[in-house]
């Protein structure tokens, strides 16, 4: 379910523009498609870099006061 959470690409639009997340994001909604085949699709993001930038354990504060 994380790979078709759309909010996570919209978080990441400083790093590849709000136009280009917010087509990669309906691609994928409309579609029934991941973030990352959307992603892929668009052609505006390899493979390695999307696994860079969208990384939800990364995007979650695992240090904070109430993580186990």
């Amino acid at each position: 379910m994380v790979g078709r959470s759309l909010i996570l690409l919209a978080a990441r639009s400083p790093v590849i523009g709000n136009d280009k997340a917010s087509a990669i994001a309906h691609k994928a909604n409309d579609e029934g498609l991941t973030l990352k085949e959307a992603a892929l699709w668009s052609g505006d993001i390899d493979e390695r870099r999307f696994d860079k930038i969208v990384d939800p354990m990364k995007m979650v504060d695992m240090a904070s006061p109430d993580a186990d």
